[in-house]
């Protein structure tokens, strides 16, 4: 290959990239307002091109689908990191880490039905993976100075894997339940966090905080958990 078919082919390669890029941002959209059953040909009539061209980029609807599960979901990770990081408590820290969370698949529920549908993917198994390891260093503060030996290893082995189960199926139950029985955001963030952190014991108020309000203790505070390195590009 000479130097001049060299930089076509990068050329090209840079071009490919970016026109799929900016199909998977239209399929976001698009699934969006369609919802997460929408087809190959919807998708692309929504996104004013042909099922032709997607299926040139993504193969067929199962690598669409890995697409937008990388973006939307590179997006709430970054997000959930950042405000767990922001939090010197490690009950706050859990606390801002499901609000995030919360927030996030509310906003968009069509496109997060739409991402786990399939829960083999990498990316979907990638993000609980992270949300595991961010519960188990706030659990570690947690359990400080309460729990010692065996009973906290098997606490930090399996909990966080108990956690992630808890606030995927509790957040999707409030999510699909309809808008008239739905608690508000706050108290079901408030909910989950201290069942993550205190399991079923009675909830605690200070003197300042309504009903049913995670209070955040003075102890167990943890250092704030760094994003992790990422080279995909922002949604």
């Amino acid at each position: 290959m000479t130097p001049s078919d060299d930089g076509r082919a990068r050329r090209w390669d840079a071009h490919r990239a970016e026109r799929r890029r900016a199909l998977v941002k239209l399929a976001v959209g698009a699934i969006d307002a369609l919802g997460p059953g929408a087809s190959m040909e919807d998708i692309a009539e929504a996104a004013g091109t042909s099922k032709s061209v997607f299926y040139r980029y993504f193969d067929d609807k199962a690598g669409l689908q890995e697409a937008v599960a990388d973006r939307v979901l590179t997006r709430v990770k970054r997000e959930v990191v950042s405000a767990v990081g922001s939090e010197p408590h490690a009950v706050a820290g859990l606390r801002e880490m499901v609000s995030a969370y919360l927030h996030l698949i509310e906003r968009s529920r069509n496109v997060y039905e739409f991402v786990t549908q399939d829960d083999s993917s990498e990316e979907l198994r990638g993000f609980f993976k992270t949300i595991t390891e961010l519960i188990e260093s706030n659990v570690a503060a947690v359990l400080s100075g309460s729990a010692a030996g065996a009973r906290r290893e098997a606490t930090l082995a399996y909990w966080p894997h108990a956690g992630v189960g808890l606030i995927r199926s509790v957040s999707e139950a409030w999510l699909y339940s309809p808008a008239e029985h739905r608690p508000p955001l706050e108290e079901i963030r408030d909910l989950i966090t201290h069942w993550l952190a205190f399991g079923l014991a009675p909830q605690s108020t200070g003197s300042d905080e309504p009903p049913g309000a995670v209070v955040v203790p003075d102890a167990a505070p943890h250092s704030p958990t760094p994003p992790p390195t990422t080279h995909t590009e922002s949604p």
